[in-house]
């Protein structure tokens, strides 16, 4: 494996660590301190992560800058289905 393919795999998973945490964080606070509902904490807590993950990743893993909205809405599109299914 190349230099540049280990570099590229270790930041994505430092970024999707820090997504990870961006989560949980955000999903303890609202818990906590906001709300007691689950789904009032796991969505906000979930988008946070997601839009973090999409944005780093994209900037400075894959370096893309190609067509930004449409990947985005195939992002939101994924998570519409399958965020309920999952917790479900």
């Amino acid at each position: 494996m190349k230099a540049k393919e280990i570099i590229r795999t270790l930041k994505f998973v430092l970024f999707s660590a820090g997504a990870g945490i961006i989560q949980t964080v955000t999903f303890t606070l609202l818990n906590e301190f906001v709300t007691d509902k689950y789904w009032y904490a796991y969505l906000p807590a979930l988008v946070l992560s997601v839009l973090f993950n999409f944005t780093v990743n994209r900037k400075f893993t894959f370096k893309s800058a190609s067509n930004v909205p449409v990947a985005m809405l195939k992002v939101a599109a994924y998570y519409v289905v399958f965020t309920p299914l999952s917790t479900w």
